[in-house]
């Protein structure tokens, strides 16, 4: 996939990939209009990193704005290249807009008393409004996504009156940044709204949607699941797909996250306890949300850019990262519109960023750098952030967060962590000297240079047993016709769910674990001296070509 094309995916949530779309891979046609969006899009993209990095910070409030707004507006652009379902209307016609009380109403006079009418006389009975205005606006996007998703007919879908549904989330952004580039003002509107506009700011579930209230209950199950199979996995993945299309939490997320930035930038020494209040709540909310990855993939890219102000500011993410929020960093340098910021901020990172992290803010972190091998290169795990991180996290915790990395049952992962702490423990360090960054960037430049083989067998031995059930054809002896394999395909046919056959599960761990790497390359391996005669035909031209090159450098 293009740059710009993989880019622009990320600013949508995070779906599975339909089944009508993966059929149409196959069509030519398919690939010609993706590659005219692809050069579309190129022309658009430029515009896109340059507004991520916009930080608004000089001219009027309105001229800051706009700005800090840019961001928001390329990704309009880019969604009407690409036909985003955030371009849909609602569910009236353009002939009866607005309706009385309708989305269109409400959003238009949230905007109109936060940004035109603040300062006007009788300003405090305007603001008290906010709280069912900002209700009502999250109660219809929710009847429509509940109608567009599930087909549930509810009586105030005539109220759904939008033009374009990114127009709801972008006037509502607006707002927010207004806020919060204008401290007065927010104080303003919070004591307006008292109670009830704090607890719709920041104690409110985020309202994800019943579908994907579902989809989290079971990825949770098959996660939890040690018997899971490949088939539990795509069902979980079949119901996550469904669940994509509702966007109701994604269309606020530029506003809650504009929010609470608002509050964190704002305390400072001499705070109110009200103000202090509200910035805990708001750090609390904004590291659940920017660090669950189910949470994230529903946000999308509208929390990335609302998150920016924190990116740019190394003592304000600091804190953020010490309540818990690195992982976030971590995400968006891995898949995010904003990665070149998120890099030049890990780059800037200080030690003491990694103080207070908890057990599963390390868990996050090693998921999204194993995310970030997935998506580029193995390489990758000899790069200076990827060392640092690494070197941090042990400095800090020790080896439990790279072995409990190293646990996971993914076949697609990469098993970097285990490798690092399987060889961490077995490293002879210098008296009374523990393991120092020199030590892992060796290690690591040493595991990126790894043959194939031998990266595959550290594979193997991370799988639970059902991951090596249902990877048999992966991992292993390579040659066609396999003795041992054949006999273990038979075993797994015969095999009972949940039922442990300790014998069974020996011989399949060692067929894996006992391969032997083709000394010339050592891109294959075989579970004998025979299969490895009987596979050379094959394997020859592929040696040869590995073994000139070899010699070459």
């Amino acid at each position: 996939m293009s740059q710009p094309l993989s880019i622009f995916f990320t600013i949508m949530p995070s779906m599975s990939m339909p089944a009508e779309l993966l059929a149409s891979l196959k069509d030519d046609n398919f690939w010609r209009s993706l590659e005219a969006i692809t050069k579309k899009a190129e022309k658009v993209m430029p515009q896109v990193t340059v507004a991520s990095h916009k930080r608004g910070d000089s001219g009027t409030l309105d001229q800051r704005i706009e700005d800090r707004s840019e961001f928001a507006r390329m990704g309009v652009k880019l969604a009407t290249i690409t036909g985003s379902p955030l371009l849909d209307p609602g569910c009236v016609p353009n002939r009866q807009l607005p309706v009385p009380n309708g989305m269109t109403h409400c959003v238009n006079l949230v905007n109109k008393i936060v940004r035109k009418d603040y300062g006007r006389p009788g300003q405090r009975v305007e603001l008290a409004k906010l709280p069912y205005l900002l209700k009502r606006i999250r109660h219809l996007l929710r009847v429509f996504y509940d109608f567009k998703v599930g087909q549930r007919v509810h009586p105030d879908m005539v109220f759904c009156d939008w033009e374009k549904t990114f127009d709801v989330g972008l006037t509502l952004h607006q707002v927010g940044l207004c806020l919060q580039l204008d401290p007065p003002r927010l104080r303003a509107v919070m004591e307006a709204g008292g109670r009830e506009l704090e607890v719709f700011l920041l104690d409110d579930d985020l309202d994800v949607g019943d579908f994907r209230k579902t989809a989290m209950i079971v990825e949770q199950r098959v996660a939890a699941d040690v018997e899971s199979e490949d088939s539990d996995r795509v069902a979980a993945g079949e119901i996550e797909q469904a669940a994509g299309k509702d966007l109701a939490a994604h269309v606020m997320a530029w506003f809650y996250g504009d929010m609470s930035v608002a509050f964190i930038l704002n305390e400072r020494a001499e705070s109110t306890p009200d103000e202090k209040r509200w910035a805990q709540k708001a750090v609390k909310r904004l590291v659940q949300w920017s660090t669950s990855a189910t949470l994230r993939g529903t946000l999308g890219d509208s929390l990335t850019d609302a998150m920016r102000p924190i990116y740019w500011s190394t003592p304000v993410l600091t804190k953020f990262c010490q309540a818990g929020g690195l992982a976030a960093l971590f995400g968006d340098w891995v898949n995010s519109s904003c990665r070149d910021l998120c890099e030049e901020a890990l780059k800037e990172l200080p030690d003491v960023a990694w103080r207070n992290q908890t057990s599963a803010s390390l868990a996050a972190i090693t998921r999204e750098l194993q995310a970030k091998l997935n998506q580029e290169s193995v390489e990758i795990a000899d790069t200076p952030i990827f060392i640092d991180a690494c070197f941090s996290m042990y400095t800090h915790y020790g080896l439990a967060p790279l072995q409990k990395a190293g646990r996971r049952e993914s076949p697609q992962d990469p098993v970097v962590f285990y490798y690092l702490a399987h060889h961490l423990k077995r490293l002879p360090p210098p008296a009374n000297t523990a393991p120092q960054r020199a030590d892992f960037a060796h290690l690591l430049a040493d595991y990126t240079a790894m043959p194939r083989s031998m990266q595959k067998r550290y594979g193997w031995a991370n799988l639970t047993v059902s991951g090596r059930w249902d990877c048999l054809d992966s991992y292993g002896c390579e040659a066609e016709g396999c003795p041992e394999k054949a006999t273990l395909e038979q075993l797994r046919a015969r095999r009972v769910r949940g039922v442990r056959e300790p014998a069974v599960e020996r011989r399949l761990e060692e067929w894996g674990s006992k391969a032997m790497a083709c000394k010339a390359c050592g891109r294959v391996a075989y579970c004998s001296a025979a299969c490895q005669r009987v596979h050379w035909p094959t394997h020859k031209p592929e040696c040869l070509k590995h073994r000139n090159a070899k010699r070459r450098l």
